[in-house]
């Protein structure tokens, strides 16, 4: 009876986790035009979650292996395998994407993506490994908001030239247009 029940849940939990990787497949697929691409977070990162489920699994294995027969390797097997799969959908879905378009924070949330025309300022903090570079922007409703990303510091020098081709020349038009304006001479 409980062998039952533990592949019911296994087979489920893989099902799950293997429509959660596709569909995290397809959508980082669908996007075009990719110039650069690194993971979210802190540098050397693991998921936690689905790394702590894991690691659950594998206690509760050697615990199940020492004192109870009642549970099949399997079904271990089967909970670590969905857990994989669980783990690689988090770190595709948490990968920054830089497109010709624009800047996409989490590549599982694309409906957050920033234009580059969206994006009035910009600057960058540097710190040891690292560089947080912030972006002012508005939303498609016409709110002031502000992007946060962390850049790898073996990545800066190709953010850096990208957001240059990007958005100076775009911040450069938008000086020359207010300089010219005569409201400003009061």
């Amino acid at each position: 009876m409980i062998n039952t029940l533990h592949t019911i849940l296994v087979i489920s939990f893989v099902a799950v986790t293997a429509v959660l990787l596709s569909m995290t497949l397809m959508q980082r697929l669908r996007i075009r035009g990719v110039c650069m691409t690194w993971r979210s977070g802190k540098i050397g990162s693991l998921p936690i979650w689905p790394t702590l489920f894991m690691g659950i699994v594998a206690v509760f294995l050697v615990y199940a292996q020492n004192t109870i027969e009642s549970v099949s390797l399997t079904v271990f097997i089967g909970y670590f395998a969905g857990g994989m799969l669980w783990f690689l959908a988090v770190a595709l879905s948490s990968t920054v994407i830089v497109t010709e378009y624009g800047l996409i924070p989490e590549a599982g949330r694309s409906g957050e993506a920033v234009g580059w025309r969206q994006i009035s300022d910009y600057f960058e903090v540097q710190e040891e490994k690292r560089v947080h570079f912030t972006f002012l922007y508005q939303d498609n409703f016409g709110e002031r908001k502000r992007l946060d990303l962390v850049v790898p510091f073996q990545e800066v020098d190709r953010f850096r030239s990208i957001l240059r081709g990007k958005l100076d020349s775009q911040f450069e038009e938008t000086v020359e247009r207010v300089m010219a304006r005569r409201a400003l001479e009061n």
